[in-house]
């Protein structure tokens, strides 16, 4: 009886015990989203030793990238850098008149192209105005690629005239294989845009407007003959030519 008495004791002592230890105790608020990720994180952090603070837990859930910014294109001038000695035309092509020569290394601002005829139209250089200059003779640069495509009308105009009579005189060294000749006619063109002087059927000269004179020096095989042909030309053709033969013997 005493120990019945004994064990409800007990029981009752243990009865009270536990509910005295959850007097005033309450259950666990749920966690928001917001907070329950945090606290991932910050356990995360914490398992390797990393720092858990309020700010970067933060700063890791509500993290924005910003769209990287948008590039402005870059406008260089277009030049030109001339590569060997060349003309620059009143136009497109080799029938237009002689403006003025450029030697290597000039430089020059394009303003036009002729993509067709592989031009460019530049500031003529040392001179005012504009002047063609062949894409074969120069090296372009900055932004060109937007300038505008300019193809000039085709000048109305005659043949040029027949040049006046065409006069020599040569000297010959080195046993008559080294020649210097000395050409020279009548400018009796009024409307050519130049003179073209040939060795032979191969063109060695280019001469603006009004020239009426060339000097030659080449090699040749002892007592073969040389022979010089004179012409003009302008946009609606070439005039007839004046023709000069001789040899050394």
């Amino acid at each position: 009886m005493k120990s019945r008495k004994a064990i409800w004791i007990f029981f009752t002592a243990l009865l009270m015990i536990s509910l005295a230890c959850n007097i005033g105790a309450q259950a666990p608020l749920p966690l928001s989203p917001r907070d329950a990720a945090a606290t991932i994180v910050a356990q995360t952090l914490s398992a390797q030793g990393l720092p858990t603070s309020e700010g970067l837990i933060a700063n890791t859930a509500t993290a924005v990238f910003a769209s990287p910014a948008a590039v402005t294109p870059t406008f260089a001038t277009p030049m030109l850098v001339v590569n060997e000695a060349a003309n620059c035309r009143s136009g497109p092509g080799i029938d237009y008149e002689i403006i003025t020569s450029a030697s290597a290394g000039v430089k020059a601002e394009i303003v036009g192209k002729d993509t067709a005829d592989n031009y460019w139209l530049i500031k003529t250089p040392n001179g005012n105005g504009t002047c063609w200059i062949s894409g074969q003779s120069a090296t372009a640069s900055g932004s060109y690629a937007d300038l505008p495509e300019v193809t000039p009308e085709a000048a109305k105009a005659d043949v040029p005239s027949r040049p006046g009579s065409l006069f020599y005189n040569f000297t010959c060294t080195n046993g008559g294989t080294s020649v210097t000749t000395n050409l020279s006619w009548s400018d009796t063109a009024n409307n050519e845009n130049g003179y073209r002087v040939y060795r032979f059927d191969t063109m060695i000269a280019d001469l603006p407007a009004n020239s009426s004179a060339y000097t030659d020096i080449t090699n040749i095989t002892y007592g073969s003959t040389l022979t010089y042909y004179i012409e003009a030309y302008n946009t609606a053709g070439v005039s007839q030519r004046r023709t000069a033969s001789f040899s050394c013997q």
